[in-house]
């Protein structure tokens, strides 16, 4: 069984060298890398170079070179189709893998063949708590709408990394990432969580997330903020088509918590006043369309939009 990490490369020139030997020195024998140049303006392709002559590995690599910078999900996209492996596996090019994550993963694969496993995660830089924990049970199948409600539930990451994925959910379910946006990966766990029909778990660490700091403190930008609108629209319109406001009473909570981290980026950061009070018109006019006329907002959800009131009045 063979797997395909798919490591896009923009702007990494102090990590890419760290990033691309961990890929390259995994324990499980039939790895290909698929490296994907996003039009890189700094030196992360000549320190690629490099490694992959001298590397017993290297002759196991592929590598795709975009005429002109197209973005992560682009990227992603491009290392997809350029793929062969039975199962793919996201890397992003700033963190690194533990030498026997993949053997982790595709063991489990093997046995149970599943359309996705998913690993733990180690975190440098920042505390663990402060990020998505793993709340899913080892050596159990999580199958169908089950997959949905611990997504919706918060019981597994919405990060496109550290998930091993099979082809087919691709080739066949069309799962792809949206090009042109930011907050791509909410999008596509969302969608990936509606097109599995089945999932395993390892509570071993088989990621290294590195927190960069400058990462923390990033202001948000307004295009940052359109492309979490459209991201809300899409899964709102992916959530009519097939009924899910229905089928699943936590979705309304979900979409209700992305709508107020919207709002509290809007406050938090500086933009002008004019676009955050369009903004918020914006997106409760979506939600009072959409979605109250599915399920009206929980309690905790109110709670939440009176702490959000009581911020704007201080602003």
């Amino acid at each position: 069984m063979k797997v395909s990490i798919i490591i896009p490369i923009y702007k990494v020139e102090n990590f890419i060298e760290r990033c691309l030997l961990s890929a390259l020195n995994q324990t499980y024998p039939e790895t290909e890398l698929v490296l994907v140049n996003d039009c890189t303006p700094d030196n992360s392709m000549d320190i690629v170079r490099k490694i992959l002559e001298n590397h017993p590995a290297g002759k196991n690599t592929i590598v795709i070179n975009h005429e002109m910078n197209r973005g992560l999900s682009a990227a992603r996209n491009s290392g997809i189709k350029h793929a062969s492996g039975d199962y793919l596996y996201f890397l992003d090019s700033d963190d690194e893998l533990p030498p026997n994550a993949i053997s982790i993963l595709a063991s489990i694969a093997r046995d149970t063949n599943p359309d996705l496993v998913l690993g733990e995660i180690d975190v440098i830089g920042a505390e663990r708590s402060k990020f998505s924990q793993l709340k899913l049970k080892e050596n159990r199948r999580y199958e169908k709408e089950e997959i949905m409600r611990t997504f919706l539930s918060c019981q597994w990451y919405e990060m496109a990394w550290n998930k091993l994925v099979k082809r087919e959910i691709f080739t066949v379910q069309n799962c792809w990432f949206k090009e042109g946006i930011l907050h791509e990966d909410n999008l596509w766990s969302f969608q990936l969580a509606l097109c599995a029909e089945s999932m395993s778990i390892s509570q071993e660490k088989t990621y290294i997330y590195h927190i960069q700091q400058q990462s923390i403190t990033q202001k948000k930008s307004e295009k940052n903020l359109d492309s979490l609108y459209a991201v809300l629209q899409e899964m709102i319109g992916i959530s009519e088509k097939n009924n899910l406001f229905y089928r699943f009473p936590q979705l309304t909570d979900y979409l209700d918590n992305l709508r107020i981290y919207f709002i509290k980026s809007l406050l938090v950061n500086n933009f002008d006043k004019q676009y955050v009070t369009n903004q918020i018109k914006n997106i409760n006019a979506l939600f009072t369309e959409k979605v109250r006329k599915k399920r009206a907002k929980s309690l905790k959800t109110s709670l939440k939009e009176m702490v959000l009131f009581l911020l704007s009045k201080l602003k």
